[in-house]
């Protein structure tokens, strides 16, 4: 396959998993929000403490767009900005008790809607399915997290071989 294939192929299946999950209605879910509303309510309520700022980078997101949206949020009465303790500068950014609610809501039809897509398939496919999602992921955005490396604790004795490994590296490129 060349590369005007690959491509071919590679926007075929954008336009199908749009469909097919329907990202390509007016709203999501069929809420009153659009996709990217819901990303924007999916960050805030699973971050610990996130900022405009964070959101923007994290998200690539246009900050006028960004802006306008967590203002409506504001008026709405779903989200509410927090001044930092420790500079007065930044603001965290945190849903409202109704705002919880209505992004629960939201959660649990995502669920839902991921529930019935899967449930339609056999065991194997699901698992087959699920693990080509996760190469996709992996391959489009490689991360320390897919890495094969593991850092644990040092243990009796590597300390020593650190000093050895030292010296003898030392020792083999400088004499």
């Amino acid at each position: 396959m060349n590369i005007n294939q690959q491509i071919e192929a590679f926007r075929a299946f954008n336009r199908f998993y749009t469909r097919q999950i329907g990202l390509l209605n007016r709203t999501l879910l069929e809420s009153p929000f659009s996709l990217t509303q819901a990303r924007i309510l999916f960050e805030i309520a699973n971050r610990k403490q996130t900022t405009a700022s964070d959101l923007m980078e994290d998200l690539g997101m246009d900050r006028g767009y960004l802006s306008r949206t967590l203002q409506a949020f504001e008026k709405q009465g779903l989200l509410q900005r927090k001044k930092s303790s420790e500079d007065s500068r930044q603001r965290f950014l945190k849903l409202t008790s109704k705002g919880k609610k209505l992004f629960s809501s939201l959660n649990r039809q995502s669920v839902i809607q991921a529930k019935e897509l899967l449930k339609r398939l056999p065991e194997a496919e699901r698992e087959k399915l699920i693990g080509s999602m996760t190469a996709i992921e992996k391959i489009l955005e490689p991360n320390e997290s897919s890495s094969n490396v593991i850092l644990r604790s040092h243990r009796p004795g590597d300390i020593g071989w650190i000093t050895h490994r030292h010296g003898a590296f030392y020792s083999e490129q400088y004499g």
